[in-house]
């Protein structure tokens, strides 16, 4: 673990974009460069597609402008706030990304309730949404066990890809990495993994309703 906190965009969000943990890009540019460009650094092209498909910004508008505005809806961060890796088991070099992040909820599950006590618990009261980058069944399962543990009073299903706890919709997307190999399909398709975005889409619009 790396101790480089971090988080972007607006300080009274209504909606709040999380990855799990910054990978080694990410946090290289943290080490090396600026601090405005470490979010979601060589995957925003992406993750503006994600947010457009959503309609959290327009088809003119890139994160870039959003990730430097602390006045506008939109706030950016990270479920593990520090940079996690882990040393691969065949080959002991350190990776970020890939089966680490579903392994981290068995092996360093204090770390993820003490990060998610501390910085989702008391969330702006303006917040209506928070997208989790990330919609493998695996992930999605371990999110939906941390969340109903933190709101067990509030806590209820929405659909597979939403769920709707502390008076918030929390909505699994696609992740916008360049290694993930089903995002066009997502974003696109009305099958497959395209009808994870439909459910989401879904989950979204019932942030108006309830």
């Amino acid at each position: 673990m790396i101790n480089d906190p971090g988080a972007w965009g607006s300080d009274k969000p209504e909606y709040l974009i999380l990855g799990f943990s910054k990978g080694s890009t990410q946090a290289g540019i943290y080490d090396n460069g600026r601090f405005e460009d470490v979010a979601f650094a060589k995957m925003r092209g992406r993750l503006s597609e994600v947010l457009k498909a959503l309609g959290l910004i327009s088809q003119e508008e890139t994160v870039d402008e959003r990730i430097a505005d602390p006045k506008s809806k939109i706030a950016f961060g990270s479920l593990i706030r520090c940079s996690v890796s882990r040393a691969d088991d065949k080959n002991g070099i350190y990776s970020c990304t890939g089966p680490i992040i579903n392994k981290s909820f068995n092996e360093i599950p204090d770390v993820i309730a003490n990060c998610s006590e501390k910085y989702l618990k008391a969330l702006p009261r303006e917040l209506k949404a928070v997208i989790m980058l990330g919609n493998s069944d695996q992930y999605v399962k371990a999110v939906r066990r941390l969340l109903e543990r933190m709101f067990s009073g509030t806590y209820r299903v929405i659909n597979d890809m939403a769920v709707w706890a502390d008076g918030k919709v929390w909505v699994h997307t696609a992740h916008p990495s360049g290694l993930n190999g089903h995002f066009n399909t997502w974003l696109t398709s009305e099958t497959s993994s395209g009808y994870k975005r439909i459910q989401a889409l879904d989950a979204m619009t019932q942030i108006t309703e309830d």
